[in-house]
Parts: C-alpha cells; sequence; structure tokens
C-alpha cells in the first residue's frame, strides 16, 4: 500500500528544488544584502499567501482516484482561480496600488502551480511535479547570476524575475495538462454544480487555511515592518534555510500519506489498513524531526558563514529561537493530512482557528512589550510549538476515533459535508 518509489521520488524533486532555491536565496543575500533579500522574502511570503486563497481552495478537489473527475475539477479551478485574479488586480488598480500588481501575478502562478500538482499527485505523476520545480528554480538561479554578475535585467528586481519565471512554467504546464486531459476526457462542460458538490473546501478548509497562514506568513509580513528590511533580511535566510527541511518533507512526504492514506480508508478493513499507513508514517517522521534538530544546532552557524559570511552570524540566533518550532512542525504538517483524508474538517479549522488566535496574541504581546527581534521571534515559535503539540495529538485521536467518509469507489460521501 505504502510506494517507497513514489516517496523516494518526490522528495527527491523538493530536495532538487529547495536546494537550488537555496542557492538563490545565498546569492540575492551575498550579493544584494540584507535589505534586497529581505524585500524579497516578504514579496514572495505576501504572494504565497494570496495564491492560496487564489480558488478559495476548491483546488484541493483535484485530488481525486478518477483522472476524468480530477481532470474536471482542475479546469473548474483554474476557471475560478483565474477570474479571481482579475478581480484582485483591478481592485488594486482602483484602490490606487498599481505598483503592487506583480504580487497578484506572482499569486496567479503560484495557484496554477499548486493546483497543477495536485492534478498530478492524483495521477501519481510524482517524477513531472519534481522535474517542475527543479526547472523553475534552476532557471532562477541562472538568471540571478546573469543579474548580479553580468548586469542582466540591471533595473529589475530578483522578485520581477522569479515572478516571470513561474508564471511562464505554470502556464506551459497548464497547457500540457489540458492537451493531455482532452483526449481522455472530451464530455467536459463546465457546471456550477461542482462548486456546490465541493463546498466543504471553501465551507471549512478556506477558513482553517486563512487561519494556518498566520504560522506561515504573519512573522515573514510583520517582521520588515516592525524592525527595517536589514533584519527582515537576516530573518529571511535563518527562516528560508530553517524551514528547509520543513517545506521538504511536508511537499514530499505530505502528498503521499495523503494518497496512501486515501487508498487505506477505500481498503476492505479500512480502520486497520489506515491506522497502519499512520503509524509508519508518524515513526519515520520523529525520527526525522531528531535527526534535524540535532544536526541543524551543529552545522547551521556553518552555513551561515559559508555562503553569507560571519557578518550575518545573528542569523543563527534566529534559527536557534526557531528551532523547536520547526521539528514540531516536521511531524504536523504532514500528518495533518489525515483531516483531508477523513473529512473531519471541523476539527482541523477549530485547531486553526486556536492557532490563529494564540500567535495572533503573541505578536501583540510582543509588539506591546517592545521586544527586541530576537526575542519577538522566540515568543512566536514557543507560542507555535505549543499549539503544533495539541495538533498533532489531534490526528491521532482522529485515527483512533477514524470512520473514513468514503466509499469503495472513492467517492465523498455528500452526506457528511
Amino acid at each position: 500500500m505504502i510506494r517507497a518509489r513514489d516517496s523516494i521520488v518526490s522528495l527527491a524533486g523538493v530536495l532538487g528544488g529547495q536546494l537550488v532555491f537555496f542557492l538563490c536565496v545565498a546569492l540575492i543575500g551575498r550579493e544584494g544584502g540584507p535589505d534586497v533579500l529581505g524585500k524579497f522574502n516578504t514579496s514572495v511570503a505576501v504572494g504565497m499567501f494570496a495564491g492560496t486563497l487564489l480558488a478559495l481552495r476548491f483546488e484541493l478537489a483535484c485530488v481525486d482516484d478518477d483522472p476524468v473527475r480530477a481532470f474536471g475539477s482542475y479546469l473548474h479551478v483554474l476557471a475560478l482561480g483565474f477570474s479571481m485574479f482579475v478581480v484582485l488586480e483591478v481592485m488594486t488598480v482602483l484602490c490606487g496600488y498599481a505598483t503592487y500588481l506583480s504580487l497578484g501575478i506572482f499569486a496567479l502562478g503560484y495557484f496554477i502551480q499548486q493546483a497543477s500538482n495536485f492534478y498530478l499527485n492524483s495521477l501519481r505523476r510524482y517524477g513531472l511535479i519534481s522535474l517542475y520545480r527543479i526547472a523553475v528554480n534552476l532557471a532562477f538561479l541562472l538568471l540571478l547570476l546573469a543579474h548580479f554578475q553580468l548586469g542582466f535585467l540591471n533595473d529589475t528586481s530578483p522578485f520581477t524575475i522569479y515572478t516571470a519565471i513561474n508564471l511562464v512554467a505554470a502556464i506551459a504546464t497548464a497547457a500540457m495538462i489540458a492537451a493531455q486531459g482532452n483526449r481522455q476526457s472530451r464530455s467536459f462542460a463546465f457546471s456550477p454544480l461542482f462548486f456546490v458538490t465541493n463546498r466543504r473546501f471553501a465551507k471549512f478548509i478556506l477558513p482553517s487555511t486563512l487561519c494556518g497562514s498566520v504560522l506561515t506568513y504573519s512573522l515573514t509580513i510583520v517582521f520588515p515592518l516592525w524592525f527595517g528590511a536589514t533584519n527582515a533580511g537576516y530573518f529571511a535566510a535563518a527562516y528560508r534555510f530553517g524551514f528547509f527541511p520543513v517545506s521538504l518533507i511536508g511537499q514530499s512526504l505530505g502528498g503521499v500519506f495523503r494518497r496512501d492514506s486515501l487508498s487505506a480508508a477505500t481498503h476492505r478493513d479500512a480502520t486497520a489498513s489506515l491506522k497502519s499507513v499512520y503509524v509508519t508514517y508518524a515513526r519515520a517522521l520523529a525520527a526525522l524531526s531528531l535527526i534535524y534538530v540535532a544536526g541543524s544546532l551543529l552545522l547551521f552557524p556553518f552555513f551561515v558563514d559559508i555562503l553569507f559570511g560571519r557578518q550575518w552570524s545573528i542569523t543563527a540566533t534566529f534559527f536557534r529561537c526557531l528551532v523547536p518550532l520547526f521539528a514540531l512542525q516536521i511531524l504536523y504538517i504532514p500528518l495533518s493530512q489525515i483531516f483531508l483524508v477523513l473529512k473531519v474538517q471541523r476539527t482541523d479549522f477549530l485547531f486553526q482557528l486556536l492557532t490563529a488566535v494564540v500567535l495572533l496574541v503573541a505578536l501583540a504581546t510582543a509588539k506591546t512589550a517592545a521586544l527586541s527581534a530576537q526575542q519577538s521571534v522566540l515568543t512566536f515559535a514557543l507560542a507555535g510549538s505549543g499549539v503544533m503539540l495539541i495538533g498533532i495529538a489531534l490526528t491521532v485521536r482522529a485515527v483512533r476515533n477514524q470512520s473514513p467518509a468514503i466509499s469503495r469507489t472513492g467517492q465523498p460521501d455528500l452526506s457528511q459535508t
């Protein structure tokens, strides 16, 4: 049931893509300085946040055992996402913020990429997903080298270059999927019923995503506002490099865990199969988390010296504050896919709401008490670690009390939504 090859291919893709992106971040920091890196990191965070919400989370419907149904979902969410993008850009201009149009363009490219990955995940095309991740970041690295060393696109910011690459690659991938999918499903017809049938994603997962975004994006967005672009650059280096294993494991093993759990939930002995899959992944993730803590605390300062230089030593201080949070996220993020598999979106939403409240209180406390940059990061990380422990406990309870709302054919039981 658990396919080791899928996990290895997916892991290799995320690893390769993230390693290349690390080189991009290091190049921006070394050549452009902490100010440029801080602005780049904040823009990427805002763009990813907008892209995640662009289609109201209906893109999750693209994960389906039936390829024809998955392709129909893919076309529906692309139509919705592009419509939302147009509305977002028009509102940006009307409100007098035309200089921020590039954020919306990045959001569109990021959204198309995520929807495409969900669809390809349904087809178990992990190799293609991995190739995309590596190719996009490799192209970015090459253009950055030309930008900094040869003066190519001299008046263009790294974020603008990254936006253009992502959009072109995303559109090319969508065109390829559309061409292949049309040969399999010639009877596609747009229907508003799709959004009614899959309303649980907007009803439960969208609010959960909004709340969960407080953990993912809030500190990155407020940091330059509170402590300036230079400190934001140091923090960006610590967060990007420290979060690498979390992103690596979450994107690779998380997707495969969701797919294997979905298969287990439709098995003849669903209860035993699902518990077996969960325990296997939980043990592996716990081991990876412990290795991460030991290895990163030992090696991170050396990587900073090599990639950025000794003047970036404050980055290691930020990183040590974040280690407990990152270690627990390695466990929670992949295991939280069980909420989607078992369709217990209410539990997921309540947990994300708790997370948002706790972290917003932590940020408000840091601001009110006028804490330093390091103290603010530590306060946020400790608060996040506490809620991650609660989240892990909730995934265990969900599996123990599981009652898969999925039929033997993989069709969702709409009476549960």
